[in-house]
């Protein structure tokens, strides 16, 4: 297992019950893969540098999670798919 770092920029137009049902979607497919989450936080609403999807801000999340090797592909692309995900970053972390 590896450590990542990932950043998701959500629909500014959730509220926040359903951001926390993204949330527990992300959880939810970590956990599935065999993946540990560390943390997940909200950031808040902020305003993109660029539009995103016509969108001028967005709802920041960064979470901490342990994955395997071939976990990080997998979940981009699942996380693509979601209409509420406007980006999402994976990053790995250096112990």
């Amino acid at each position: 297992m590896k450590k990542y770092e990932v950043m998701f920029i959500l629909n500014p137009d959730l509220n926040d019950a359903e951001v926390n049902s993204e949330m527990e979607k992300i959880k939810s497919s970590v956990t599935k893969r065999d993946g540990r989450v560390h943390e997940l936080n909200i950031w808040g609403r902020r305003q993109l540098a660029y539009s995103i999807k016509k969108f001028q801000e967005g709802v920041y999340l960064l979470g901490y999670f342990d994955l395997s090797a071939k976990s990080p592909r997998e979940l981009s692309g699942e996380w693509e798919l979601n209409a509420n995900i406007l980006r999402s970053f994976i990053l790995k972390k250096e112990k």
